[in-house]
């Protein structure tokens, strides 16, 4: 399927590595100019030797206003136009349900909802011009009760699946369309279900088995063409959803 993704110009946020750096790779596959982001330059540098042909780097912190805009002002700079943000930072890592303090709400809707809001919103005039795209990695753990889940993460994730549905309705009116790929679980090295499947590999096993019908793991393979396909042409008539990829997990 030609996904005319071919010439787009895309930002990815936390893009040096995990699903971030799938996401990138797809886009540069279908032809896309790409701009990969991280806090870090060091990864960033590791994360551009992966790419057969020179790859834009840009280092910005997206839970801080200031650094996603000057991030965001360097790509259009670059590349004259902004056709498609992809906001992938976040994290699940954070304390059990109800160990939480207040610092620990603080990271984790700091990482996992201003890291999109931010660059979102200083984007948006820029993404009207080109009747841009946005396209937010969420959880299913924002749309129910998952076991074990941390309440810092699963809440701020609820709270960016209900900005990327109520937004959608006023960013239309600008030609802008804003959806989210909500995965289940994922296994990528550095993952939290690489370091579970090295602690208590049969209980995670049984897990999967037990609660997911396709009886597998999530990969950011399936996640990045999930976003690709959102984020084309060809999804010209969808904003405002959610979409799930768990393996069945959610219709439990």
């Amino acid at each position: 399927m030609n996904l005319r993704l071919k010439g787009k110009k895309v930002f990815i946020t936390g893009s040096s590595s995990g699903i971030g750096l799938e996401i990138a790779k797809k886009f540069h596959s279908y032809g896309s100019t790409i701009a990969l982001n991280s806090r870090n330059r060091e990864s960033l540098e590791n994360a551009k030797k992966l790419f057969s042909e020179p790859i834009e780097v840009i280092q910005g912190d997206m839970t801080s206003k200031k650094s996603a805009e000057e991030a965001i002002n360097k790509f259009v700079d670059k590349f004259n136009a902004l056709d498609i943000l992809i906001c992938n930072v976040g994290s699940g890592r954070s304390v059990p349900p109800l160990m939480e303090n207040i610092s620990d709400w603080e990271k984790s809707i700091s990482l996992n909802l201003f890291s999109a809001i931010n660059p979102i919103s200083v984007s948006i005039n820029h993404l009207t011009r080109s009747e841009g795209v946005i396209t937010c990695i969420s959880s299913i753990c924002g749309d129910q009760m998952i076991e074990n889940a941390p309440l810092t993460y699963s809440s701020a994730k609820a709270a960016l699946n209900r900005y990327i549905i109520n937004s959608s309705f006023y960013l239309a009116k600008k030609n802008i369309r804003i959806n989210a790929v909500s995965p289940g679980n994922v296994l990528f090295r550095g993952s939290i279900w690489e370091k579970k499947l090295k602690e208590n590999k049969d209980d995670v096993q049984e897990m999967i088995k037990n609660k997911v019908p396709l009886n597998k793991f999530i990969t950011p393979e399936d996640i990045s063409e999930s976003v690709a396909f959102l984020s084309s042409p060809i999804s010209s008539s969808t904003t405002g959803q959610i979409f799930v990829v768990d393996g069945g997990q959610s219709i439990n």
